[in-house]
């Protein structure tokens, strides 16, 4: 009897291609790795999201928890209008200065800042103590706490704003308790419209008395100012009262300025003088002359050059011993005589006229030096004139313009040009600023959802194991042929035969049981349906690792095989740890082993599981020689059995670190790779395929053993959806 199939999770691909390792199918995108998708990335979420909503749910349980146990703190707000006049007087000066409208940007931004100033605020803070209750003086020492209330004040919890297009300032603060922030508030208000009114408007009256006073001081004092410059004016014959200027200073001005050209004079001939020592050219020669005439030395020099240019031109053609060399030679040394001779004159004149011009620098800056000490006699006289004239030109103006203001001090005294006024005082809050529990709820959940994502994706992209088959099927370019899914304690073997399970696998328990034997029918027929054209007649089932759960499937394959009518041989060829013996409760004295070493008829050692159409081959005796033994005569084994079973399934020990396994698999028509969901590794399933495809194995697929249920794509009950996925037919996986 066939019996209806469910469509569980069977994934399908294309033929398996050459597989080295997960790496190298990575490394080659389109041939085994598709990369990280938008589908991979929902499984993610699918896979953990009883994870994520833990978290998010705990997340905000302690948005709850930290809303009853932080300190509530209650923000009260208290509104400042500045007003503004036209004018600020009637008369004067102050009656023509209209502001204009854009101004009060300006007047408001200087409140803003004033009501943030130590003025405004410290006695507001020393009323309340406000460094205490804003933990600003915290953990400080004694001399710490006297720098810090000696330093400006600031205040953390206070909120200064001005509402767009108002001429309003809201002055805010948070207390935890309503009263406080709502007297604090008034308080800072208050506090600037009265620091306002010190400053801007202090009283006219005591202004006018100020100014009164000292007008009549400035009377006398420019009085005796006047007196004593007429006196010093007659002692230091000022010639100049603007410029301050006596006869001696004009007379030591010119005697400077004629020093200076003394000097200038002297240098230019001491400059001369030292070029024709030196080494002199036509441009010192010609310097010497004061006319710039044209000298007995610049003429000696000129024909000098000429004679060395002459020389140089019959040396680089004639001889030493030529009479035209001797002769051009000849002329050298008489044109550098005359212009010896010619230097010597020269250099004497020139110290001449350097001896007189430093005389006269001399002469001037005798004449000078009496005439500065002259000057400096008067100098403090004069310091003390121009000090008491300039202090009499500041007093009048200053009288004259305290003058003018107080005769329109009292006309302007109402006329101000900003006044600060408290027009909505601050009231305790009912409701507490911060923490409100709806924002703290949904900052929780945003970040916590964040958090969990990024947390789950990173553990994902850490994860080198494979638990979906999805996964598998994209990354290893291989087919998954049944997703069989977790049963926490399977039945024993006898109770997978048709009828009721057994009372103690009812409940939970049941439905995967039921599911796990729904799973291997799959296999079984996903099996056959892949053999149609080349049936599989031997069937190797092995794993990368031990403990995946590849015997306990080949049993139950093999049970389920032959509840069909095929007569199926399930062969144990792991000699090294056998373990089917146990699951069948049999002896394992008699066996594969023995055939192979001993050479025992396979009659006496193959025995048929009740009287079903199972039969079974134990391992034997354990052999750590078992890789010899199947290279000796496993094939011979395989050739005996084949006539006589419709299917045989061999149980074979795992592929990595062991030869035999390798071996098998090229003796077999399939290979079936059980892996472990959730702890095989990629890399272990690659080296397992690789090594198989080393020998040229046909590897059907890969089973995924011990699949959650959301991986494995099962629900509960009977409401699956009916249909088979044939794999690959012999051809396309001969040529893989």
């Amino acid at each position: 009897m066939i019996d209806s199939q469910p469509s569980v999770e069977l994934v399908k691909l294309n033929a398996p291609a050459p597989l080295v390792s997960l790496d190298a199918a990575r490394q080659r995108p389109g041939q085994g790795y598709a990369g990280p998708s938008f589908s991979h990335f929902i499984r993610i979420l699918q896979r953990q999201k009883w994870k994520l909503m833990f978290f998010i749910a705990l997340a905000m349980g302690a948005a709850v928890v930290l809303q009853f146990t932080l300190t509530k703190l209650y923000e009260a707000t208290a509104e400042v209008k500045i007003d503004r006049h036209s004018t600020s007087g009637v008369l004067g000066t102050e009656a023509s200065q209209v502001s204009p409208v854009d101004d009060m940007d300006q007047v408001i931004t200087t409140q803003l800042e004033l009501v943030q100033s130590d003025a405004v605020l410290r006695p507001v803070a020393e009323k309340y103590n406000l460094l205490d209750v804003e933990r600003q003086l915290k953990g400080l020492t004694a001399q710490q706490i006297e720098q810090k209330t000696a330093s400006p004040i600031e205040l953390r919890r206070m909120k200064v704003n001005r509402p767009p297009n108002t001429y309003l300032i809201t002055i805010s603060y948070r207390a935890a308790n309503p009263q406080m922030a709502s007297d604090v508030a008034n308080d800072i208000a208050t506090s600037l419209v009265d620091h306002s009114k010190e400053t801007a408007n202090r009283p006219y009256a005591e202004i006018s008395t100020i100014i009164e006073k000292h007008m009549a001081e400035l009377r006398t004092k420019m009085e005796q100012s006047s007196e004593k410059l007429a006196q010093d004016e007659k002692e230091l014959n000022i010639v100049d009262g603007d410029q301050h200027t006596t006869m001696l200073m004009s007379r030591l001005e010119q005697l400077n300025a004629d020093y200076t050209t003394a000097q200038a004079e002297r240098l230019h001939r001491q400059a001369i003088l030292s070029e024709l020592v030196a080494a002199p050219s036509i441009a010192s020669a010609r310097a010497a002359e004061p006319d710039n005439a044209k000298s007995p030395l610049t003429d000696a020099l000129t024909q000098l050059d000429t004679a060395r240019q002459q020389f140089a031109v019959v040396k680089s053609f004639y001889g030493e011993n030529h009479p035209e060399y001797a002769k051009a030679k000849e002329q050298v040394e008489s044109a550098q005589a005359q212009a010896d001779a010619a230097r010597i004159d020269t250099t004497e004149k020139a110290k001449a006229d350097y001896q007189q011009a430093l005389d006269r620098e001399q002469n001037l800056k005798g004449v000078m030096e009496q005439t500065r000490a002259e000057v400096n006699a008067q100098e403090e006289t004069l310091i003390e004139y121009e000090k008491l004239k300039t202090e009499l030109d500041r007093d009048k103006a200053t009288y004259d313009d305290l003058e003018k203001r107080n005769e329109v001090a009292d006309v302007n005294d109402h006329f101000r040009d900003a006044t600060v006024q408290l027009v909505s005082p601050a009231r305790p809050p009912y409701l507490p600023i911060f923490p409100k529990l709806s924002v703290n709820l949904a900052v929780a959940f945003i970040l916590s959802a964040i958090l969990g994502i990024l947390a789950v994706v990173v553990a994902d992209s850490l994860d080198n194991t494979f638990s979906d088959p999805e996964e598998v099927a994209s990354k290893l370019n291989v087919d998954v042929l049944a997703s069989i899914p977790i049963v926490r304690h399977l039945p024993p073997v006898r109770a997978w035969e048709p009828g009721p399970l057994p009372r103690e696998t009812e409940g939970r328990n049941a439905e995967m049981t039921t599911l796990y034997g729904e799973a291997i029918r799959i296999l079984r027929n996903t099996i056959s349906l892949s053999s149609l054209e080349k049936p599989i007649h031997t069937l190797l089932m092995t794993s990368a690792n031990p403990a995946e759960g590849k015997s306990t499937t080949s049993v139950h394959l093999a049970l389920s095989c032959a509840q069909v009518g095929k007569k199926v041989l399930l062969i144990d060829a792991d000699m090294r740890r056998p373990t089917i013996h146990k699951q069948f409760g049999v002896s394992c004295e008699t066996g594969l082993s023995e055939v192979l070493t001993q050479g025992i008829p396979l009659g006496d050692a193959i025995m048929q599981i009740d009287d079903t159409n199972l039969y079974l081959l134990p391992a034997g005796p354990v052999s750590m020689a078992a890789s010899d033994l199947i290279s000796i005569g496993f094939a011979s084994v395989l050739a005996k059995v084949s006539r006589d079973f419709d299917l045989i399934i061999i149980d074979g020990p795992p592929m990595l670190g062991l030869a035999e396994t390798q071996e098998m698999a090229s003796m077999v028509d399939g290979v079936l790779l059980v892996t472990k969901a959730g702890q095989t590794t990629g890399k272990a399933v690659a080296d397992s395929m690789s090594g198989m495809m080393r020998v040229r194995a046909n590897i059907l697929g890969i089973v995924m053993n011990q699949v959650k249920s959301h991986h494995a794509g099962y629900g509960y009950g009977y409401g699956y959806g009916y249909g088979y996925s044939a794999l690959p037919d012999s051809k396309k996986s001969e040529k893989a």
